[in-house]
Protein backbone atom coordinates (compact mmCIF):
# COMPACT_ATOMS: atom_id res chain seq x y z
CA UNK A 1 0.00 0.00 0.00
CA UNK A 2 2.93 2.44 1.02
CA UNK A 3 4.36 1.68 -2.73
CA UNK A 4 1.27 2.70 -4.09
CA UNK A 5 1.18 5.86 -2.46
CA UNK A 6 4.62 6.89 -2.97
CA UNK A 7 4.01 5.86 -6.66
CA UNK A 8 1.06 8.03 -6.91
CA UNK A 9 2.65 11.19 -5.23
CA UNK A 10 5.68 11.09 -7.76
CA UNK A 11 4.07 10.38 -10.73
CA UNK A 12 1.01 12.58 -9.80
CA UNK A 13 2.06 15.58 -7.53
CA UNK A 14 5.93 15.57 -8.70
CA UNK A 15 7.35 14.49 -5.41
CA UNK A 16 10.63 13.59 -5.39
CA UNK A 17 10.97 9.71 -4.50
CA UNK A 18 13.96 11.02 -2.36
CA UNK A 19 11.96 13.64 -0.15
CA UNK A 20 9.17 10.76 0.21
CA UNK A 21 9.47 8.81 3.83
CA UNK A 22 6.70 7.19 6.08
CA UNK A 23 7.37 9.54 8.34
CA UNK A 24 7.51 13.08 6.18
CA UNK A 25 4.96 15.33 6.53
CA UNK A 26 2.46 17.17 3.47
CA UNK A 27 4.22 20.21 3.96
CA UNK A 28 8.11 18.00 3.43
CA UNK A 29 6.10 16.46 0.79
CA UNK A 30 5.72 20.35 -0.42
CA UNK A 31 1.68 19.72 -0.88
CA UNK A 32 0.05 22.90 0.33
CA UNK A 33 -3.57 22.83 1.49
CA UNK A 34 -4.88 22.78 -2.76
CA UNK A 35 -2.39 19.88 -3.25
CA UNK A 36 -3.82 18.14 0.16
CA UNK A 37 -7.21 18.49 -1.52
CA UNK A 38 -6.36 16.79 -4.86
CA UNK A 39 -4.29 14.17 -2.98
CA UNK A 40 -7.20 13.06 -1.06
CA UNK A 41 -9.35 13.04 -4.06
CA UNK A 42 -6.59 11.03 -5.97
CA UNK A 43 -6.73 8.37 -2.94
CA UNK A 44 -10.32 8.01 -3.17
CA UNK A 45 -10.05 7.39 -7.04
CA UNK A 46 -7.26 4.80 -6.91
CA UNK A 47 -8.47 2.88 -3.75
CA UNK A 48 -11.80 2.97 -4.30
CA UNK A 49 -12.32 4.69 -0.59
CA UNK A 50 -13.94 8.23 1.05
CA UNK A 51 -11.34 9.75 2.70
CA UNK A 52 -11.90 14.01 3.02
CA UNK A 53 -9.19 16.22 2.50
CA UNK A 54 -9.56 17.31 6.30
CA UNK A 55 -8.72 13.80 7.36
CA UNK A 56 -5.33 13.66 5.23
CA UNK A 57 -4.55 17.31 6.57
CA UNK A 58 -5.54 16.24 10.31
CA UNK A 59 -3.14 13.27 9.57
CA UNK A 60 -0.39 15.04 8.17
CA UNK A 61 2.28 12.19 8.25
CA UNK A 62 2.22 9.91 5.07
CA UNK A 63 2.46 7.03 7.78
CA UNK A 64 -0.50 8.18 9.33
CA UNK A 65 -2.20 8.77 5.73
CA UNK A 66 -1.23 5.13 4.47
CA UNK A 67 -2.87 3.23 7.38
CA UNK A 68 -5.95 5.07 7.11
CA UNK A 69 -6.04 4.20 3.35
CA UNK A 70 -5.31 0.61 4.67
CA UNK A 71 -8.33 0.69 7.22
CA UNK A 72 -10.57 2.05 4.66
CA UNK A 73 -9.68 -0.54 2.39
CA UNK A 74 -9.53 -3.59 4.48
CA UNK A 75 -13.29 -2.03 5.44
CA UNK A 76 -14.49 -1.86 1.96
Amino acid sequence: MYEKVKSLLTNSFRVPEDQIAPEASLEDLGLDSLAAVEFSLALEKDFGIDITDDEVVELERLDRIVALVEQRVRAA
